[in-house]
């Protein structure tokens, strides 16, 4: 008999704490998830540069919610969250604070920050500026072996072309002067000729 009671007292402490979740969650109906997931939609996140790392901006957080990224670090509270990090996918996973749902996942929002480029503070990216290993921006991945060859051959490649328009000019003047050694007589002649036809033009003009 007493066997029979302990059974029965067990089964309600089952019931109960089957139960008891099901009353806590009661009024988290689809009505209020929709608001939660509308309220988690509206968070906003953006970034900014200051020279060695990045500031992310949260804005639109509201005390229903809170939010944690891929390190663990949690955000709770109403206003503009402002935190740093360096490159890299981040993800914000965001969850509902709200007493009949807490801790529900709502959504997740990602910002991917550019990468800085190790490489665009050396020297010789100062002088060529437009090789594109030094870009401010990039995740190259090379050893300074490899950086060295690429520039070795990106030197090589502008020296040609500076040697090839220079070479061009000088050809284009030469075929000038060649031209007039050529026909030196003839362009004095026709100088002649419009020297004398200046002289008559004024001797003409004087007598008027």
């Amino acid at each position: 008999m007493r066997l029979n009671k302990k059974i029965k007292y067990i089964v309600f402490a089952f019931l109960c704490m089957i139960v008891s979740p099901l009353m806590i969650f009661a009024d988290c109906d689809y009505q209020r998830q929709a608001e939660l997931s509308r309220l988690a939609s509206n968070v906003q996140l953006s970034y900014l540069y200051n020279d060695k790392d990045f500031t992310i901006f949260m804005t639109n957080l509201t005390d229903d919610l809170y939010v944690v990224d891929d390190y663990g670090r949690t955000y709770y509270g109403a206003g503009e969250k402002t935190f740093h990090y360096y490159s890299g996918t981040v993800n914000f996973n965001i969850y509902s604070n709200d007493a009949n749902c807490r801790g529900e996942m709502l959504l997740t929002k990602t910002i991917t920050l550019p990468t800085l480029n190790i490489y665009a503070s050396r020297e010789e990216c100062q002088r060529y500026p437009n090789f594109e290993y030094c870009q401010k921006w990039g995740n190259f991945t090379f050893d300074d072996d490899q950086f060295d060859t690429a520039l070795n051959n990106y030197e090589q490649k502008l020296n040609k072309k500076i040697q090839e328009k220079a070479s061009t000019k000088k050809d284009f003047l030469q075929i000038i002067v060649e031209e007039l050694h050529k026909n030196i007589f003839m362009f004095i002649f026709i100088g002649f000729v419009l020297l004398i036809y200046i002289i008559y033009c004024l001797l003409k003009k004087r007598r008027r």
